[in-house]
């Protein structure tokens, strides 16, 4: 009997060193096929919640970003040319002015989203683990608009759903614990010249700040 018993727990420890290794594997894939897709050079996305549309281009070093109020005035442009290291923000809601910075004042977007599960690769491995060993972290497959992705959640009160997108490791919908939701689309390749443009700096007055 003591030998059955200690079979069962052999068992049961591998079937659960399986899953974790499994779930380690999925929480991995996803960091590293965002960070392939973050490298590239040309990509565009839109971000929608129900306060807030957010419009991103980059093309090389330059990025764009629209961050508009869904119900109220607000409309700011921020753009940055990351070679000469300019950084301007126009504000379209009511007066038209701009301001100039001399570098990034931690306003301006320079990536794809991340999820909420992403992490940096100093702590990939370690961060990743915890995610796998934790019982509250659950994963599971779906659809969001015909694409598979992985849905990431956590077994607790506010926390928010994911589906992220298996084939990119982006989040293509999050279902927030308020009862809204952020919806993104993405597109690579695709950004123009035109699209990184910076505003007409003419058309505007400066802001000092």
């Amino acid at each position: 009997m003591k030998k059955k018993i200690l079979i069962a727990i052999g068992i049961i420890i591998f079937i659960v060193a399986i899953l974790i290794l499994i779930r380690f594997n999925i929480y991995m894939g996803l960091d590293n096929k965002y960070d392939e897709m973050n490298a590239k050079n040309n990509y565009y996305f839109y971000s929608e919640t129900a306060e807030t549309i957010m419009t991103y281009w980059k093309k090389d070093n330059i990025h764009k970003v629209n961050m508009k109020s869904v119900k109220g005035e607000s409309d700011l442009t921020f753009w940055k040319n990351g070679d000469t290291n300019e950084y301007y923000m126009f504000n379209d809601a009511k007066n038209k002015v701009y301001s100039k910075y001399n570098k990034n004042n931690g306003m301006m977007v320079e990536n794809l989203p991340p999820t909420g599960y992403y992490v940096h690769s100093e702590n990939k491995v370690s961060a990743n683990l915890m995610f796998a060993i934790n019982p509250l972290c659950t994963i599971s497959s779906g659809k969001y608009e015909d694409k598979d992705c992985y849905i990431l959640g956590y077994l607790e009160e506010g926390s928010s759903k994911e589906w992220i997108e298996k084939e990119t490791g982006l989040p293509l919908y999050i279902e927030f614990a308020n009862g809204t939701s952020r919806k993104i689309q993405y597109s690579f390749g695709t950004v123009t010249d035109d699209d990184v443009k910076m505003p007409n700096i003419e058309e505007y007055t400066l802001m000092e700040n």
